[in-house]
């Protein structure tokens, strides 16, 4: 799943682990979505990650080619 998790992570200065501890998961959780590699991300594990960065999870999780993948596949 696309995401900018590591974007917003990075431009405040916080490290995986910092963000994990915050979250409330794991290193590697934090770092499987940041690569993309986990596509079932639940709904309070994308608002915890939302709430640690201090940004709303539509803007982290649902970038426009997420939403255009999807919109194709409905189609």
């Amino acid at each position: 799943m696309k995401n900018r998790v590591k974007e917003f992570r990075t431009d405040t200065g916080m490290s995986i682990s910092e963000l994990a501890r915050r979250a409330n998961t794991s290193r590697q959780t934090i770092h499987a979505i940041e690569k993309g590699d986990r596509n079932n991300i639940s709904g309070s594990l994308m608002f915890s990650i939302a709430d640690a960065l201090k940004k709303d999870e539509r803007d982290i999780f649902f970038v426009s080619d997420v939403t255009q993948e999807v919109q194709k596949e409905s189609a």
